[in-house]
């Protein structure tokens, strides 16, 4: 997958070559939580498919976003996890929930949900 980039010499544009492909901001959202295993993710994130996890994961992981890490035994499960830079994106994602809080209604029979959507630290 080739790599696309705004091309602009400015912040905004710089953060969203980090994290603005679509799914990014909604998989830090889960990592805000902790740090989870790739099954974990992908259930907790509905509607995307696996080799967009993936490719997202691995692209978050390139910009220090995000960083991968194996379980001790008995667990011997890898993990993926914020790095210092991605809890500096906690305020981001706080902020667009705040934002979009009112759109929210009732949701749609379409629509997922997630408790801890609604709890922890994206809630405003």
């Amino acid at each position: 997958m080739s790599r696309r980039s705004y091309d602009q010499y400015c912040a905004v544009a710089r953060a969203l070559d980090a994290v603005g492909e679509r799914w990014s901001l909604l998989i830090v959202r889960e990592l805000l939580h902790g740090a989870r295993r790739y099954t974990d993710l992908h259930a907790d994130l509905p509607g995307v498919s696996t080799d967009i996890l993936a490719a997202r994961l691995k692209q978050l992981e390139a910009e220090g976003v995000v960083a991968r890490r194996r379980l001790e035994p008995p667990a011997s499960a890898t993990v993926y996890e914020l790095t210092a830079r991605g809890r500096g994106l906690r305020q981001v994602v706080e902020a667009l929930a705040a934002w979009g809080l009112d759109t929210l209604g009732e949701p749609r029979p379409t629509e997922a949900v997630r408790q801890h959507w609604f709890t922890g630290p994206v809630v405003s």
